[in-house]
This record gives C-alpha cells, sequence and structure tokens, in this order.
C-alpha cells in the first residue's frame, strides 16, 4: 500500500531552494517510487510519499519537510522536473551534497539499490559509519562527496 500524507507526522514545507536533481525513472521504477516508505522502526530517519506530482521527503523523528521533487510523465517514463531542498538543511552540508543524498535515499530506500552512502569530505566521526546512521539509519558502504577548500589542508 502506498504511503499518504496522513500517514504520519510531517511539517510544511518553509523556506526552500531549488537543487539540480537530475533522475529518470521507468514505468516499473516510479511505481515502486509512488509507495513512498512509511517508517517502521527507530532506524527509519525517513518518511516519503507521493502525492500528484510531488514526492515528498520528510525526517520521521520530527516531521522536517526536507526535499520535494516534482516529476513529470514522459515518453520515456517519468523525469524529475524540479528538485527542491529546505533553505536550512542546505545551509550545513551545501547544494551539492543534498543532491547526492537525494540521489542516495531515492535509489537505496524507495528503489531497493545499494549505491554507496555520500560522505561528506572533512567530517570527522568518532565511529566510522555514525553520520550515516544519524542521517539514514543504513549501513552502505561509503564514498567521499565534495573536497576540502585548499586553505583547510593546513592547520
Amino acid at each position: 500500500m502506498a504511503a499518504t500524507a496522513e500517514d504520519w507526522k510531517r511539517l510544511p514545507f518553509e523556506e526552500v531552494r531549488p537543487i539540480p536533481y537530475v533522475r529518470q525513472f521507468s514505468p516499473d521504477q516510479f511505481e515502486r517510487v509512488r509507495l513512498g516508505l512509511v517508517p517502521e522502526a527507530m532506524e527509519d530517519k525517513w518518511f516519503i510519499y507521493f502525492e500528484e506530482p510531488h514526492l515528498y521527503f520528510h525526517r520521521s523523528w520530527t516531521g522536517q519537510a526536507v526535499y520535494r521533487v516534482k516529476v513529470r510523465s514522459s515518453p520515456a517514463g517519468h523525469i524529475v522536473e524540479e528538485a527542491v531542498c529546505a533553505l536550512e538543511v542546505i545551509q550545513h552540508e551545501g547544494l551539492d551534497y543534498e543532491v547526492e543524498l537525494l540521489d542516495f535515499l531515492t535509489a537505496n530506500l524507495l528503489l531497493g539499490e545499494t549505491r554507496p552512502f555520500p560522505k561528506p569530505a572533512g567530517l570527522k566521526e568518532p565511529h566510522a559509519g555514525l553520520y550515516q546512521h544519524a542521517i539514514t539509519g543504513t549501513g552502505y558502504a561509503e564514498r567521499i562527496v565534495g573536497r576540502r577548500p585548499w586553505w583547510k589542508f593546513w592547520g
């Protein structure tokens, strides 16, 4: 059964910024995306649902609205027409990182793929995988995203 807006607590979107997320879904993939995701355990960090024409991503614990993705039909399947991210979220890791994270969430949580988790460059963790678990509740392989500015290599 597909997730609906009423299935979980959620807050409205406030200030958002467009992000350059590009994705195309085959008809089979889109049927899986439309199902969304309702959290079942504490480790499930996301509530995701589709309400024509948008796919909504909310943090499960707080209901915070994070991503909104507009999808349109095309002869080749379904195409992301527009994606936005909550401005306060972008300010933490940056625009490029949010595109990577949105793609990871869509691929792994909705489509059942096994893409590596995008770990921000320069992130210091006391234990490997701790950041990933806090953000997604998952334990996939990780890859570093982004580069540190040259002035942060020294000191």
